[in-house]
């Protein structure tokens, strides 16, 4: 009797036209891949229990634009209560800026590391960058324009799960090369304008006589800006940005080189204080960090150690199966503060909506230099070398 059933079920579906491809499951062609932990993981990567789901790979769609702002009027800066800024002060560098700068949304702008990728361009502009693990090995740049919008910043890569709290805080217009699937939809569902080169390609270009792919793609920020004012996009923010202060605070200890121990040999990092600059200059795998755009040494006034948890996806990132690494930058957590060859170690904190604040134990502020910082996202325990050097 059943077997009749069957067989009638069969007979009615192909007389309705239904194809037997509709009756295959896509469970197994939407599940990514296994796979295994990479081996270059030396540390604790357990999985908290707030990591967002993955969702299903499948073909994204373009990130819904946020509800447009009826004017681009300018919105000074919020800054933490107490603290009082100049006029027309960028509250990400303490420097003064052209008041346009309050009419616009940061720039989040993906900038590779690979030791290919080398010099970048305009890196020196940016008000702040943020470095973290990719795939647990090498490193890659979130770079933060605002008070600058250069014709040419390069060179721009892919998106990671980092922007999709990092982004948020800035109130930013993040701007990538794609990325993968899961990622990509994860930054669709949140309420961030996301410049996407593949369905925004107006403000993106290849650089002349650059053949190698880790190089050529760069973007034209005052094209980003004017697309977005263009769709109705571009909107001021209410940043909260950072404390800044002439003088540091009285507990800081002598730091004169901080070294940070990411994986790969080409991305371990050393920065060194130059009394005569006042700024930190940077290296990567033993050779001086320079800007390709001036040739002048990558050199911070504020180098900042981001201790944040690190947890293992199962998002595949490339064609040999690494996987992508989830970190959480929202909540607390601990900060070492680098600036005038000094430092201290206080903590890190944000609900997600803003700009994280830099405090001692106690509360504190943690006054940091005007000028350009660099953040350096590390594991919760990496262990950071000051004023030493590895054998």
């Amino acid at each position: 009797m059943r077997h009749n059933i069957h067989t009638g079920m069969i007979i009615l579906a192909l007389f309705l036209g239904i194809g037997l491809t509709a009756c295959r499951s896509t469970a197994a062609s939407e599940a990514l891949p296994p796979t295994a932990t990479p081996e270059v993981v030396t540390f604790a990567t357990d999985v908290p229990a707030t990591a967002t789901p993955i969702p299903p790979t499948g073909t994204p769609l373009p990130t819904p634009k946020p509800k447009p702002t009826a004017t681009a009027t300018p919105v000074p800066a919020t800054p933490t209560p107490g603290v009082v800024r100049a006029e027309n002060e960028n509250p990400l560098t303490g420097l003064v800026v052209d008041p346009i700068t309050f009419t616009r949304q940061p720039m989040h702008v993906r900038v590779g590391n690979d030791a290919q990728a080398r010099p970048q361009i305009a890196l020196s502009q940016a008000d702040v960058v943020y470095e973290e693990l990719v795939e647990w090995y090498v490193t890659r740049f979130t770079a933060v324009f605002y008070g600058n919008a250069p014709e040419m910043v390069a060179p721009i890569r892919s998106a990671r799960l980092i922007n999709t709290q990092l982004t948020q805080q800035y109130d930013a217009a993040l701007v990538n090369s794609g990325a993968s699937d899961p990622v990509r939809w994860q930054l669709s569902q949140l309420p961030i304008i996301n410049l996407d080169e593949y369905f925004v390609p107006q403000p993106y270009f290849y650089r002349e006589n650059e053949t190698a792919w880790q190089r050529r793609l760069a973007v034209n920020l005052q094209q980003a800006y004017q697309y977005l004012a263009d769709e109705d996009l571009m909107h001021p923010v209410k940043l909260r940005g950072f404390y800044f202060a002439d003088d540091f605070l009285p507990a800081a200890e002598t730091a004169d080189t901080i070294f940070v121990d990411y994986p790969a040999k080409a991305n371990k990092v050393l920065w060194q204080y130059n009394a005569e600059s006042g700024a930190y200059e940077r290296f990567n795998d033993g050779e001086l960090q320079v800007d390709g755009a001036t040739d002048a040494p990558i050199a911070a006034r504020n180098v900042i150690i981001y201790f944040a948890e690190h947890f293992e996806t199962d998002i595949v990132e490339d064609s040999t199966g690494a996987t992508s690494v989830g970190i959480t930058l929202n909540g607390e957590g601990n900060a070492w503060v680098f600036r005038d060859g000094k430092y201290v170690r206080g903590r890190w904190r944000t609900d997600g909506t803003q700009t994280p604040e830099f405090v001692m134990p106690d509360g504190t502020l943690i006054p940091l230099k005007r000028g350009q910082t660099w953040i350096e996202v590390v594991p919760t325990d990496y262990k950071i070398l000051v004023n030493e050097q590895p054998e």
